[in-house]
């Protein structure tokens, strides 16, 4: 997959969950179905933070590290963000992810990158990449199943 591809389907998805999310009513954005599960806001929060990451790695070309302890971090700093603020974020981060893409070569996002989170894992830098784009496409399908158990089975 080329690196044009990448990046329209890195912005196809942010657009796409940001519409999802502007759909949620005021009132449903703190709402946790069956009273434990995640909410709206946190789900957008978490993908807008992804976001950020992904600009971070391609500006370092991957020499900055993703860790757990990065993602319980992220929990504490968006458990007060508005959805404006996450939206603000998400828009922001993609923005920043798509102009450092654009000064990558092939050579780099083909660069295998090792990240040390539950295991050792290592991919290409584009793989690593993709990981806002995957936070982006699976958010939005939780969002779109709490719209369902609150009974909104618009398309969105």
């Amino acid at each position: 997959m080329n690196k044009k591809t990448l990046m329209i389907m890195l912005q196809d998805g942010m657009e796409d969950l940001a519409k999802t999310s502007r759909a949620v009513p005021e009132d449903k954005l703190q709402w946790r179905p069956m009273d434990n599960g995640r909410t709206v806001l946190d789900l957008l929060g978490e993908a807008a933070q992804a976001a950020g990451l992904g600009a971070g790695l391609a500006r370092s070309r991957g020499e900055s590290k993703i860790t757990a302890e990065m993602f319980q971090n992220w929990k504490t700093e968006r458990a007060n963000w508005t959805r404006e603020i996450a939206l603000e974020k998400l828009e922001s981060g993609t923005r920043e992810l798509l102009a450092a893409m654009e000064e990558l070569s092939d050579e780099d996002l083909d660069r295998d990158i090792t990240m040390q989170m539950h295991q050792s894992m290592t991919f290409p830098l584009a793989v690593w990449l993709m990981m806002p784009y995957r936070s982006f496409v699976s958010r939005m399908a939780q969002i779109n199943y709490i719209q369902t158990l609150y009974g909104d089975f618009e398309f969105h």
